[in-house]
This record gives structure tokens, C-alpha cells and sequence, in this order.
């Protein structure tokens, strides 16, 4: 992800405080009258900026990604979310929104912040579904699951079409 250009808004957007709602993040299906614009962040100073990946960091819980990883693995991912339009620099790119909830996260045995949010996650795994699934737990709202047939199928789909941008983090539970 710091190796990669992100993805931020636009000069017209920047004092929107409406802005970051529009994309959701709770499970909610979500609805535009317009695509949403956003742009390629320009490190100032630097001759050489971040080359930009088929998946582009955004905003939690969504990601940005090129038609080559709408064609690959948008059959897949439409099963627990939306693909939607989106304007970056005049392009159209594609913002996926998860809708799929899970509640997994065993807040009792998870790390805590001192203010008393979650800094680590800890699943139940008697939550967890056995087939694959990419989802979104409530508790940890700003973070994209899935378990490890979800993973495998994607790491088989992405190989086949070469698609870069996209990291796994494994997560306690």
C-alpha cells in the first residue's frame, strides 16, 4: 500500500464534510446520482511519484480498482458487495462496496485502545462461515475481511490476470 499511489479527493471536494459518507462502510447498499470524483495524489516536491496498482487505497472499508480487476474478480466480490462507478482523473475505476456483514469479533477477548475501541481484532471463529466470504464485522467498521477459502480463491484469481495492488494481513482469532 506505501508502495502505490493513493487515491484522494479532489480540489473541489476537499472542504465537503459530506464527502466520506457517501461510501458507506456500515453494510449499507449504497446509491449515487453521480460517480464520485476523486484523483491521483501528487507527492509534492518529489520528480518521481508512486506508480499507481490495479488496486488503489482509498478509504476504509472500500478499495478502488481498474476494469482488468472488475473483469477478474468481480464475479466473485459482487457476491458480498457492489461494484460501482467511479470518476479518478476523468477514468472511469470502480469502488467496491462491501455489504455483506459478519458479526465475528469477540470484543471481550480483542485488544483495546485506551478509550476503549478495538486496536486488534480477536474473531470467534464459531462465527465464521466455512465457505468462502468477504464481509465486514460492524464492531471494527474501517477494516475488509475474509477467510481463508475467500483468500485462496482471490490469490488464484488475481494470479491468473496478473493484478497487483492487493494484500493480505492475517488477523488474530
Amino acid at each position: 500500500m506505501n508502495d502505490v499511489a493513493p487515491l484522494v479527493r479532489t480540489a473541489e471536494d476537499m472542504q465537503n464534510p459530506q464527502f466520506q459518507k457517501q461510501f458507506g462502510g456500515d453494510g449499507s447498499t449504497l446509491q449515487w446520482t453521480r460517480r464520485p470524483k476523486l484523483t491521483v495524489k501528487v507527492e509534492k516536491g518529489k520528480k518521481k511519484q508512486k506508480p499507481r496498482a490495479d488496486v488503489s487505497p482509498f478509504t476504509a472499508p472500500g478499495i478502488v480498482f481498474n476494469g482488468k480487476v472488475r473483469d477478474a474478480l468481480g464475479g466473485f466480490l459482487r457476491k458480498f458487495g457492489q461494484i460501482l462507478e467511479i470518476d479518478v482523473d476523468g477514468d472511469v475505476e470502480y469502488y467496491y462496496n462491501v455489504t455483506h456483514v459478519v458479526r465475528c469479533v469477540d470484543e471481550s477477548r480483542s485488544e483495546k485502545y485506551p478509550e476503549g475501541t478495538i486496536a486488534k481484532a480477536v474473531f470467534d471463529g464459531s462465527e465464521l462461515p466455512a465457505e468462502p466470504v468477504v464481509f465486514i464485522d460492524p464492531l471494527m467498521r474501517g477494516s475488509i475481511y475474509l477467510n481463508d477459502e475467500a483468500k485462496a480463491e482471490l490469490e488464484l484469481l488475481m494470479k491468473k490476470s496478473d493484478i497487483t495492488g492487493i494484500g493480505f494481513e492475517k488477523v488474530g482469532g
